[in-house]
């Protein structure tokens, strides 16, 4: 879906974006993680072409964006930042519409798009579609933001970090809302982080970078499993390495189908972090486990921890 290729942004001497060739393949979410400054917010924008490389290329499908015009190639991409940037004086219907009408949809189409938009993220249309921006928490604004981005029916969608400045428990649930709508849709998403376990609960593939260069690229199991020098392992490691480990490991790996234990059964393919917590609810050092073809089976805590 998307390649880039030896992609280069210089600022006088300094330079922002080094050579950087990535592949992401189409309905995957490639999550770009790094510390301030890494070149992971200008990568995108050279993507949608907010600024113009000064060296490589980027693919989009095959054809080189720098072929198209700038215009119309943002029309077909989603994009999601951090401050949002809804119209104010603006209805939330009207909001969504934005590309839409930019791009002479009829009236009826774009109704019947803003209210299936609201819908896929979890606002009620009747509820929301005539309010505006300041009547709505921070966190349904994103939403309202997500649902803009998505409007036209973009192939891809760029996210710079867009819930970097919500409440934790917010910034789960859109996770959680993301993770969901991309499974229905499809989409191909790149999203931009600093935070690790972020890009681990969101990723099919993890790209690394530092000052500007990509370091390494694989599966949060990979990138945890096999860092590739010592900034990466730096950067992913710390007091929390040991969960995040545990939310990349399934439960299903670790379960014991020769043994039995009571109460309601937890999926095999959840992460072992969900059977900690449970285990620690529960107050139980042993939980029932059930595969989808319905093989059922046992996880001690004692393979929850093994290494």
């Amino acid at each position: 879906m998307i390649v880039l290729d030896r992609l280069t942004k210089r600022y006088d001497a300094t330079i922002a974006v080094d050579q950087l060739s990535l592949t992401v393949a189409a309905g995957s979410i490639c999550v770009l993680v790094g510390a301030s400054g890494c070149g992971k917010s200008t990568t995108l924008r050279l993507i949608n072409r907010l600024i113009e490389p000064d060296g490589g290329r980027v693919l989009i499908g095959g054809t080189d964006v720098a072929s198209l015009p700038a215009v119309a190639l943002r029309r077909r991409i989603g994009y999601v930042i951090q401050s949002i940037g809804l119209f104010p004086h603006w209805t939330i219907a009207r909001n969504i519409a934005t590309v839409p009408e930019l791009l002479g949809w009829p009236a009826e189409r774009i109704a019947r798009r803003v209210d299936e938009l609201l819908d896929l993220v979890g606002l009620d249309p009747d509820s929301y579609r005539d309010r505006r921006p300041h009547e709505l928490s921070g966190g349904q604004q994103q939403r309202v933001g997500v649902a803009r981005a998505l409007a036209a029916d973009p192939d891809l969608l760029l996210m710079d970090e867009p819930f970097g400045a919500l409440d934790p428990v917010t910034r789960d649930g859109l996770q959680a809302a993301l993770l969901d709508i991309q499974a229905r849709t499809g989409k191909t998403v790149i999203l931009v982080t600093h935070d690790i376990d972020e890009a681990i609960r969101l990723a099919s593939r993890i790209a690394v970078l530092d000052d500007g260069r990509l370091i390494q690229q694989g599966s949060p199991r990979e990138i945890l499993t096999r860092p590739a020098n010592r900034f990466v392992e730096s950067f992913i490691g710390g007091p929390r390495l040991g969960l995040r480990l545990l939310q990349v490991t399934s439960v299903g790996e670790r379960t014991d189908y020769e043994a039995s234990a009571e109460g309601e059964p937890i999926a095999a393919d959840a992460p072992l972090d969900m059977a900690l917590a449970r285990m620690v609810a529960s107050g139980t050092d042993r939980l029932a486990v059930v595969d989808a073809a319905g093989r059922r089976g046992a996880l001690a805590l004692a393979d929850v921890v093994a290494r």
